[in-house]
């Protein structure tokens, strides 16, 4: 009996030591872990096992909420909770296997490098509780935001990785394109078709109504040039740009292109520049996260914890190029735009658009038209003068060779330019009539005039050559009047008498004749001076003045001459004393007949001066003058008186 009782005493005191040996650690649970009800125990020997993370104590035991270092080089997650740590020791030599998991996988990609303990709890709960992972829980997975106080941070990482994971995973599309980079029109349509009537008109098909070209391809609201826009867009399973991936980038056919892009929340743009006309492509790449997640099962131990990984990330890449082909423009001034006849021309010309080093042939023609041009239309009467080439010319600007303008020309003169186009190079064919292009050389008129003199009035006779024919044209003809005979000159001088204005159309060959109105001529000379007026087609003409073809004169009139004088009536008296040859004279009383002068009532006659006055600023005139008359007239009246006084006398001695 007593030795019954201290057997049972020893087994009781076994069974004690026992049960406190497994409590605090000791004993054979030790080699097989604790129990399953007690959860994840702590290596406290291996503390480099863990990484950042939590505790949690839940009715089952501990478990580990973070990330481990059960690889040297990325983080695992366990996927059992409650098991033994997933020590390194368990896992040499291990394999993994692929879960596809892109939400899981795009947050591992994402956030294992974290040092956070928050975002690796927030993992390590993703981990736990992601249903396409297989699991062998000991303990219950919960939600950060489901435990307690400690996870309050780790709650709130574990909601914002969760809604970036839905917008960001993968699957991903990368997609890049290649566009012309477009010149937009201009305001001078040096790239526009010709008028359906040109026969010459665009050779490339031109746009229609509709907004298509002939050939059926879309209206290009513009022309290409020698660059391109490249267009790289990355999008996550949802449809959401993803930002900040870098992509590389292969390129051929461009110059200086760059060879990386970086990702953002819009499409990112870059403009490359082609290196030579044919094709620009484009090959891009990028890493993205994966789509999956790597389970791992321990070597070695047992009850020990499977983990996932990150997988290495995936690559998604594409492609584009683009023909390009040099699509020239050439604008062009002309190097005198008022020629002169007989001396040459070039063309001033600048080439754009063609693709790096290419080069190309530029043909020249310069045309001729008597018709003032429009721009962009091919008049019926233009004749090219010449054409010259300019061969291997690249962008920028040069000269053409010289083109002689004709002698006898008149009119306008243009060039236009041609590029022939070839696999490489977009045809180019400059229109009509440019301003810039264009060169005018006048016509110049000028006119045979003849002054007629007709009695008393004078007018001009004129006659115009050399106006453009059908044109019009405003002629005005003025008269001076001088008082010497004119000298030819190019300064007019004089009185103004009459100045006339005539509008005249020129004929067909490019005559015109008008006459003036008569105007008084006066004493001297009357010169004319004809003046045609320019205009948009005609030279101004101006005669000289002075022309003898255009001047008459008018002498002063002669004063007429003096009649010759009637005969003289004194002559008579004094024959009256040898009339009465009867009557006896008496001598002595002779001396008496002085006296009787002075009894006679006719008064004396002044006596004539012997040098006559001087003479008034007249002609010299003939005949009889007032003072000759004045004596004759006294001499009669002297005889007069003497022949009274002798018959006086003679009566007196009769008595």
């Amino acid at each position: 009996m007593t030795t019954f009782r201290l057997a049972s005493l020893r087994t009781a005191l076994l069974l004690t030591v026992l049960t406190v040996a497994s409590l605090i650690g000791l004993g054979p649970a030790m080699a097989a872990g604790p129990p399953a009800s007690l959860g994840e125990v702590p290596v406290l020997t291996a503390p480099d096992a863990y990484g950042p993370g939590i505790w949690h104590h839940a009715k089952q035991g501990k478990t580990w909420y973070g990330s481990y270092r059960t690889f040297p080089d990325t983080s695992a997650y366990c996927i059992d909770a409650g098991k033994k740590s997933p020590l390194p020791k368990y896992f040499k030599d291990s394999k993994a296997d692929k879960v596809t998991s892109p939400r899981t996988a795009w947050a591992l990609h994402e956030y294992a490098g974290s040092k956070s303990k928050d975002v690796q709890a927030a993992l390590s709960a993703m981990a736990r509780l992601d249903k396409a992972v297989p699991h062998d829980h000991k303990v219950p997975p919960q939600k950060p935001a489901d435990l307690d106080k400690k996870f309050t941070a780790a709650a709130k990482k574990h909601l914002t990785i969760l809604a970036e994971a839905k917008k960001f995973a993968g699957p991903y599309t990368l997609d890049i394109s290649l566009e012309p980079v477009l010149r937009m029109p201009v305001l001078e349509p040096h790239a526009t078709p010709e008028s359906a009537a040109s026969p010459d008109s665009w050779a490339s098909g031109s746009a229609t109504d509709d907004g298509k070209s002939d050939d059926d391809s879309p209206k290009l609201l513009g022309t290409p040039t020698d660059e391109a826009t490249l267009t790289v867009s990355l999008l996550s399973a949802s449809g959401v740009q993803v930002p900040d991936v870098a992509v590389t980038l292969k390129t051929s056919g461009a110059t200086k292109a760059p060879t990386t892009l970086t990702t953002g929340k819009d499409p990112v743009t870059t403009t490359l520049q082609a290196s030579a006309p044919g094709t620009l492509s484009v090959t891009a790449s990028a890493k993205v996260a994966p789509q999956s997640v790597r389970i791992v099962e321990p070597t070695s131990g047992t009850r020990v914890q499977r983990v996932i990984t990150p997988d290495t990330p995936d690559s998604v890449t594409d492609k584009a190029s683009l023909e390009l082909s040099s699509q020239p423009k050439v604008t062009t001034e002309i190097s005198d735009q008022t020629p002169t006849p007989g001396e040459t021309v070039t063309d001033e010309f600048t080439v754009s658009g063609l693709i790096g080093d290419h080069t190309v042939t530029v043909e020249h023609t310069l045309w001729q038209t008597a018709t003032a041009p429009k721009q962009g239309t091919k008049n019926d009467d233009a004749r090219a003068i010449g054409s010259v080439t300019s061969k291997d010319v690249g962008n920028g600007t040069h000269t053409s060779g010289e083109v002689t303008v004709p002698e006898d020309f008149r009119g306008w003169l243009y060039f236009t330019e041609t590029i022939a186009g070839d696999k490489a190079t977009k045809e180019w064919k400059g229109i009509h009539g440019q301003p810039r292009e264009t060169g005018f050389v006048p016509w110049t008129p000028t006119a045979d005039t003849e002054a007629v003199l007709q009695g008393t009035s004078t007018h001009d006779e004129v006659a115009v050559t050399g106006l453009r024919p059908g044109s019009e044209a405003v002629l005005t003809v003025t008269a001076y009047h001088v008082e010497t005979e004119p000298e030819q000159s190019e300064e007019p001088d004089g009185t103004e008498l009459s100045v006339q204005d005539f509008t005249v159309n020129a004929d067909e060959e490019g005559h015109a004749e008008i006459s003036t109105e008569p105007i008084e001529m006066p004493v001297g000379w009357v010169t004319y001076v004809t003046t045609i007026e320019g205009s948009d087609v005609n030279a101004e003409w101006t005669s000289d003045w002075g022309v003898p073809a255009e001047t008459v004169h008018r002498p002063a009139e002669e004063t007429p001459s003096t009649p010759p004088a009637p005969p003289e009536t004194p002559s008579a008296p004094p024959e009256q004393p040898n009339s009465p040859p009867e009557q006896p004279s008496s001598p002595p009383e002779q001396p008496e007949q002085p006296e009787a002068p002075e009894k006679s009532a006719t008064p004396p006659v002044e006596p004539v001066a012997e040098t006559p006055a001087a003479p008034t600023p007249e002609l010299p005139r003939t005949g009889t003058t007032g003072n000759g008359m004045l004596i004759g007239l006294g001499i009669v009246l002297v005889g007069l008186g003497t022949t009274i006084l002798l018959i006086s006398g003679s009566r007196r001695d009769r008595e």
